[in-house]
This record gives structure tokens, sequence and C-alpha cells, in this order.
């Protein structure tokens, strides 16, 4: 798979970032020392550059969804930008949602969005694809919902 072939699955939406998105050009490239397992309990976890949040650097963390397709997300809840794990790599909640154990909040897995409270608005999805031995970053975007139209 070329680095444009996976930069289109990893994204959707407009091609317009609005400051929403940041590519990294070339992608970052992290070894792993053993593949991402699907079902681990605890992520891996990276310190990637020009984060959202406008520091130089903050931590990511990577999960293999059990379709095989690796997600990734910044470290921060939404809620108030404190880190949603407590320095120990584990993220999920027994039910598989992504858990701020700080506030409670909870984020799906697989898409990034809040789905209980007190974060109103979503995690920031790093856009990612694993290769052999390597985790191939190409940048993040802020995770938006599908528009949803009424008849």
């Amino acid at each position: 798979m070329s680095d444009e072939e996976a930069r289109g699955e990893a994204s959707y939406g407009a091609p317009y970032d609005f400051g929403l998105k940041r590519t990294y050009d070339p992608p970052l490239r992290l070894p792993l020392l053993q593949p991402l397992e699907s079902g681990a309990r605890k992520a891996f976890t990276a310190v990637l550059p020009d984060p959202p949040n406008g520091d130089v650097q903050d931590e990511a963390f990577f999960y293999r969804l059990p379709d095989g397709r690796v997600v990734g997300y910044f470290n921060r809840c939404t809620h108030i930008r404190a880190p949603l794990d407590f320095g120990d790599a584990e993220f999920l909640d027994p039910a598989g949602f992504i858990l701020c154990r700080l506030h409670g909040a909870r984020y799906d897995l697989e898409s990034g969005e809040v789905c209980y409270g007190p974060a109103r608005t979503h995690l920031t999805r790093v856009l990612c694809a694993e290769e052999p031995g390597t985790l191939v970053v190409y940048g993040w975007e802020k995770v938006r919902p599908p528009r949803r139209f009424d008849d």
C-alpha cells in the first residue's frame, strides 16, 4: 500500500483542513518491537511532534481493532486536556470504550467520538498504518462525526 493510499484510507471528510488537520511530510516511522495485537489491554504509546494542543510534542496511543485496522489518538481528554490514562498505557474500560480515568468520559475506540460526558468533543485521531515492524504515522485530524441530514 502506498503512502497516498493509506492516507486516503485513514481519513474522511472534506479536503479542507481549517486547522483541524496536520500532515507529517515525510511520514513518521516508529519501530514496533512486536506487531500490534487485537484485544490488547495496554496500548502502544509514542510521543509525536506538533500535536493539536499547541505543545511541541505530546503522547499518542495506538490499538489494533478486531477487523485488523490500527487506530491512534492523542492522549488528551477533551474535557480538560488531562491525560486519559495514569501513565500506565491502559486506556480501555471493561466494555472496550476509551476511558478518561480522571473524569469518566468515554470515547468510541473505532471512531474517537465522545459517547459519555463530561467531555463534549471528540478525540484527535492519529492517521496511521502498520507495516512489518513499523508503525507509519501520516499526521492527525480532529474527529468530526459524519454529517447527518434530517429528511
